[in-house]
């Protein structure tokens, strides 16, 4: 009877373990929907509905899931699973008017005139959690899933008026879109009777990436058809590793410490690119370049420009995409039972990230080998403050106001509205939440206001012909709504 019984709970036991497995992969799928405000860069503003209310200031706090995120070391106060849904409305703002001009001369984008994202109001479902389990020996462990990266961005800025082409060019010809789902198994435990405590978790990162730009090159051709024009969208998709540690101090009941910090990961992408080049449709000029044609080559390459189909390519695409390291500390301090106010300082290694490196197996639209190429960046390491607050005026009432002020890591040379950071941001928050037992229903206002930046010369900064960067004038804010459930059980 006895062995039965043990029997009965070792399959009890392997039953849970399963069931949170299936629970955590049903989740990482379900994140696949996740958006959320932008930060610094392509990071977004946070994870969790109260860290994002409170400004990110969450290290020293670090007192619900998404410690997993900020301090692993905080999941010691977590006593249970939690599954949190969000309703994230996101009203962007961006503004761009370009000046853009190609070895001094105009060549088709739409100099002079305010263009805007593609994207107006965007309604998203973001879900995350932590998938507690039994404590063994002390050590609380679980597996978390949230969504640290994304980007989503839309632009017609090329316009080729005038240029006989023979198919139409596309509408939104610039556009960047990037998501990373990280599923995070974590570790803490408590020492000194749980005035310390330390954790520590594995980043398996899953990214997806699409890149679409507008490329000229020389075409040989009198002006205005001495460029080119290939329309390129490269899309890939893979896997990155990488870790979080952090420690959580009580001095008091009233006062708390952390320290966190993460290492970079290199997500490997496998994709391929789509290009497409625009042949001219202009019989006179064809006539004529026909007629002064020398030799069967150059026959070859006219007919080819001036094709009554465009031509198509879509070589192999391989690339090591980066996400930065950080280290930051952070201050929980409780005057009261009614009040939290929490402070934090992160300093992220963006430097690290010098380029996006694409490796491209096959041919390109010419027929000729598809060439390696850059995408530059040459980032700077920023340092963000964020500051917040909860009130409880009754107990199931939770006020909460946050901010931070997160300096833009893109410089100059590299900038273009594909990754819309074009300035030093502040962020101000304000939200409530109603407690309820195993339940917590909240909803967070967010005000993203960037500083404008003026851009007045090209930079071509790995001198491979094409420009790194888009002059021009840039202006940007963000409005985002979030209304948020958290289950715990």
């Amino acid at each position: 009877m006895t062995k039965k019984i043990a029997d009965t709970r070792d399959d009890g036991i392997r039953f849970g373990f399963i069931a949170k497995l299936v629970f955590a992969a049903a989740l990482a799928i379900f994140v696949l929907m996740a958006n959320n405000a932008m930060a610094g860069g392509f990071a977004l503003s946070g994870v969790g509905s109260k860290a994002i209310n409170m400004g990110g200031a969450f290290r020293g706090l670090a007192d619900d899931w998404s410690a997993a995120y900020w301090n692993p070391a905080g999941l010691t106060q977590v006593e249970h699973s939690e599954v949190n849904a969000m309703l994230v409305a996101i009203t962007p703002k961006p503004e761009f008017t370009p000046n853009i001009y190609h070895y001094g001369h105009d060549v088709g984008y739409r100099n002079g005139k305010t263009l805007y994202n593609n994207e107006q109001t965007k309604f998203a479902l973001d879900a995350s959690g932590f998938m507690k389990f039994k404590k063994l020996r002390g050590i609380v462990a679980g597996i978390a899933v949230y969504v640290p990266y994304g980007l989503g961005s839309e632009w017609d800025l090329y316009n080729p008026v005038n240029l006989d082409l023979t198919n139409q060019f596309p509408w939104y010809d610039h556009k960047a879109d990037l998501y990373v789902i990280d599923i995070h198994p974590t570790i803490a435990k408590a020492f000194m009777e749980d005035k310390l405590s330390l954790g520590a978790g594995i980043s398996m990162q899953r990214g997806s990436v699409t890149f679409q730009k507008t490329y000229l090159k020389s075409s040989g051709v009198p002006v205005p058809h001495e460029n080119l024009i290939i329309d390129s969208e490269m899309t890939g998709d893979g896997w990155g590793f990488g870790a979080n540690f952090g420690a959580l101090y009580k001095f008091s009941n009233k006062l708390q410490f952390g320290v966190s910090g993460r290492t970079s990961s290199t997500i490997k992408l496998d994709g391929k690119a789509d290009q497409e080049l625009y042949t001219y449709n202009n019989e006179d000029l064809r006539n004529i370049l026909l007629s002064q044609a020398r030799t069967a080559a150059d026959t070859a390459r006219i007919l080819f420009l001036f094709s009554p189909d465009n031509h198509l390519a879509s070589p192999k695409v391989k690339s090591d995409f980066k996400t930065p390291g950080d280290i930051g500390f952070g201050i929980a301090i409780k005057p009261s039972e009614k009040l939290t106010i929490t402070g934090d300082i992160a300093y992220t290694f963006w430097g690290s990230i010098d380029s996006i490196y694409l490796e491209l197996e096959g041919t390109d639209p010419s027929g000729a080998p598809a060439q390696n190429t850059a995408i530059m960046l040459n980032w700077d390491n920023t340092l963000r403050f964020s500051f917040g607050a909860e009130y409880c005026p009754i107990k199931p009432l939770a006020l909460r106001l946050g901010y931070y002020f997160d300096p833009t890591p893109v410089p100059d040379e590299t900038f273009t509205p594909l990754i819309p950071d074009s300035g030093d941001k502040n962020s101000y928050n304000f939200g409530a939440a109603l407690k309820m037992k195993g339940m917590e229903l909240s909803y967070n206002f967010e005000y993203l206001m960037f500083k404008d930046r003026t851009i007045t010369t090209s930079d071509d900064v790995n001198n491979d012909g094409n420009f790194d960067n888009y002059p021009g004038v840039f202006k940007a804010k963000l409005y985002a709504s979030h209304v948020s459930l958290t289950y715990k059980f």
